[in-house]
């Protein structure tokens, strides 16, 4: 018959193989990964020196909060349907065409 302190030790001794497994794992994987490090660095390098072929759309567009009435919103959503964009499309023609209109 065992007692509680022989099932305690050999719970002990199965933990700390299974560690020793982990650590043996974690150690190729720590290694293999310090071995890839200077790949990953060229590629952060190619990424930095290829210029950037579309701007961003907050580069291009700002955030405007104003007051609209609603039968011209109602429109406007109407017209846009559900097409990504469209309302923003819409309101900077629209726009560019008043200032085109009262300012040139």
């Amino acid at each position: 018959m065992s007692t509680k302190k022989d099932k305690f030790s050999g719970l002990l001794s199965k933990k700390n193989m299974g560690a020793e497994k982990n650590e043996v794992h974690l150690q190729s994987a720590h290694q293999s990964l310090f071995n890839e490090e200077p790949e990953i660095k060229k590629t952060e390098e190619k990424k930095t020196e290829s210029p950037r072929k579309k701007k961003l759309f907050e580069e291009e567009y700002s955030r405007a909060t104003f007051y609209i009435e609603n039968d011209l919103l109602k429109q406007i959503k109407d017209h846009a349907g559900r097409t990504k964009g469209e309302k923003t499309r819409i309101v900077n023609e629209a726009i560019q065409q008043y200032l085109d209109n009262h300012y040139k």
